[in-house]
């Protein structure tokens, strides 16, 4: 108590002698801004009045609809779960990774899929040539 008290007792001090002196600078303030301040707050004190805030919206579900969307999203939740589990687990991960890049290597690549942009340039621009219209036939 002799360690605390003095700090607490020397803080309490400071804070009353810190009101006194704002209040002193309040009232000491030229009368012109404190009718402007009292005028201010005067003006605003009855907001916010309930009429101003928005109405209750009616479109949203009821209460019986989010409680059965829970209930869908737990089900969902716990066959995915089961299904997680019924997963074989992968102890060898470079044998996965062969495995599954075999599989994917026997699946044959589409010819448009394998050419270079500067094929696909090329084959545009022969479009483009092959669909230019003939030179007009001279009329005589």
């Amino acid at each position: 108590m002799k360690k605390t008290g003095a700090p607490i007792a020397a803080a309490a001090l400071m804070a009353l002698g810190g009101c006194e002196t704002a209040l002193d600078t309040a009232e000491s303030a030229d009368p012109a801004e404190t009718a402007r301040i009292a005028e201010i707050v005067n003006a605003n004190r009855a907001y916010p009045r309930w009429e101003d805030f928005p109405s209750v919206g009616t479109d949203g579900p009821t209460p019986g609809e989010v409680r059965a969307e829970v209930a869908a999203l737990r089900a969902d939740g716990a066959a995915l779960q089961a299904r997680m589990a019924a997963l074989p687990p992968v102890d060898d991960a470079t044998g996965l990774e062969a495995d599954v890049r075999a599989r994917v290597e026997a699946v044959p690549v589409s010819p448009d899929t394998q050419r270079t942009r500067e094929q696909l340039d090329a084959f545009a621009r022969d479009l483009r040539e092959r669909a230019r219209p003939p030179a007009p036939i001279p009329r005589r």
